[in-house]
């Protein structure tokens, strides 16, 4: 999906290009991790502050022990060391929290809401993994009612599909990510500040601009494509046509020989 390359805007290169939630939410990133640089960098002026701050510590040996007991052991865990590390661990947690769960959550209902797409359960082993003389007949003369039995109930389906629906929608007092200034973050001049720009790169013209212009590139890249195609077109037609002419020439001249003769 992307490959790092040091050369692009944000680190990245897409290996597809039209894909509106890379492009949307690499954008997202880049302001939330300037917003968390912003943020320990002013709490944290060296590497030291963040290696002996007893309660972050604690804090990451409890996400890393106790949230997720059966990875522990693996040898990926970042080790909280310096202000890089731990910009790259919240930057990393508000993502998945923030526009990585939007994405994959308000669009549940339109996908699972048609409940082929994603059954809850399986009530019935299908037909070709401990299959029967009967059953197979079954399964291959009328798929449908194999189908229907191995799904989920109409009520287990209704269930399922309301929950779906409530998760799908958005709570009237929802929170959006840069629309709540904390009280703490107000109080110091500097986070206030940087917050302010969080806020306001999420949502002004430039933040706009850029998906604008990304827009662009790809209508721009549609249009040689198809540019491209219209010329490959009308050059095959020009050969075709040559070929007419170059065999209507060989009719005449053979034509002329039978005459001659």
């Amino acid at each position: 999906m992307a490959v790092e390359d040091p050369t692009a805007k944000h680190g990245l290169k897409l290996t597809i290009e039209d894909y509106p939630f890379a492009n949307d939410g690499m954008m997202l990133w880049e302001a939330i991790k300037q917003w968390v640089t912003d943020y320990v960098n002013n709490y944290y002026k060296d590497a030291s502050k963040v290696v002996f701050d007893n309660e972050l510590q604690a804090w990451w040996e409890d996400v890393r022990t106790k949230g997720h007991e059966d990875k522990k052991d693996e040898p990926w865990w970042p080790v909280l060391k310096t202000q890089q590390d731990l910009i790259q661990v919240l930057t990393t947690i508000i993502w998945v929290t923030s526009g990585h769960h939007a994405a994959v959550n308000f669009g549940q209902y339109v996908f699972g809401g048609y409940f082929p797409n994603r059954p809850t359960i399986a009530r019935i082993n299908m037909p070709t993994e401990e299959p029967t003389e009967s059953e197979f007949e079954l399964f291959l003369n009328k798929p449908e009612l194999t189908l229907l039995k191995c799904f989920p109930s109409q009520q287990q389906a209704t269930k399922v599909m309301a929950i779906l629906d409530v998760l799908s929608n958005h709570s009237p007092d929802e929170e959006y990510i840069g629309d709540t200034l904390e009280s703490s973050w107000e109080a110091d001049p500097v986070i206030k500040a940087a917050y302010e720009r969080f806020s306001t790169k999420k949502k002004n013209k430039n933040f706009k601009k850029q998906k604008k212009e990304i827009g662009k590139e790809k209508k721009k890249k549609k249009r040689e494509e198809e540019g491209d195609r219209k010329r490959e077109e009308e050059e095959e037609e020009e050969e075709v046509e040559e070929g007419d002419r170059e065999g209507e020439k060989e009719e005449e001249r053979m034509g002329s020989y039978q005459l001659n003769l």
